[in-house]
């Protein structure tokens, strides 16, 4: 009989059993359960879930001014030039009338000289301005050549400056600065000197700037730069 009992597992023993068998079926339950549910899910809900932070962080960058550019604007973009300010050589190809106030008085056309009492093509283009106005270099270069009204009375005083792409420009009919010297390097805007009082072949329009643009050693009409008459 003894024997017998030793055999008979105990009731604390089954009991552990069947618990444990419960376990189980619960940890199979719940893994089953899991698996279902997630093959059920859409498969753009699966792919959103991974990605929601990522696109909640680009559209606070958007909002807040971030790294997007959706203008696509970068580096600068051509500041305006007014005269009596010096600019970087290093600007873009871009000229400025050389005296502050646009009062054109004679384009580059054929017409009457008043002085001179004759019909001519006037090459270049006349700025009306009182005696001691301002003249400004039209765009960045170098003083290649000054005439003095010592040496043509009939002109005055002028100063020519070389420019990029074969381009020169003269300023005739002023008195020049003290600081302006053949080989000095000029910018866009720098003071050049001052209109001088009327004389010579255009005496008779009175004090003014006479402008002129050259290209490749020919006389071309300055409104191709400064583009004022095709505003």
């Amino acid at each position: 009989m003894k024997d017998e009992e030793k055999i008979k597992p105990s009731k604390k023993k089954i009991l552990t059993r069947v618990l444990i068998a419960a376990a189980c079926l619960l940890v199979i339950a719940a893994i089953t359960l899991a698996i279902v549910f997630t093959v059920g899910r859409p498969a753009n809900q699966l792919v959103d879930s991974g990605s929601g932070s990522q696109n909640e962080s680009d559209n606070n960058q958007d909002e807040n001014g971030g790294s997007q550019n959706p203008g696509g604007n970068t580096g600068n973009q051509g500041q305006e030039q007014t005269p009596g300010g010096s600019q970087e050589s290093s600007t873009k190809y871009e000229f400025i009338v050389p005296v502050k106030d646009v009062n054109l008085i004679r384009s580059h056309e054929f017409g009457y000289d008043k002085t001179m009492d004759w019909y001519c093509l006037h090459e270049g283009m006349d700025f009306s301005a009182a005696a001691g106005t301002e003249v400004y270099a039209a765009v960045d270069g170098t003083v290649v050549e000054i005439t003095t009204k010592d040496a043509d009375i009939l002109y005055g005083d002028s100063v020519t400056l070389e420019h990029a792409n074969g381009v020169r420009t003269v300023y005739t009919f002023i008195d020049i600065d003290p600081s302006i010297k053949v080989g000095t390097t000029v910018n866009r805007g720098q003071k050049l000197g001052t209109v001088a009082a009327a004389c010579g072949v255009e005496n008779a329009d009175g004090d003014h700037l006479h402008f002129e643009v050259f290209k490749s050693g020919e006389s071309v009409d300055p409104d191709e730069y400064l583009n004022i008459l095709t505003k």
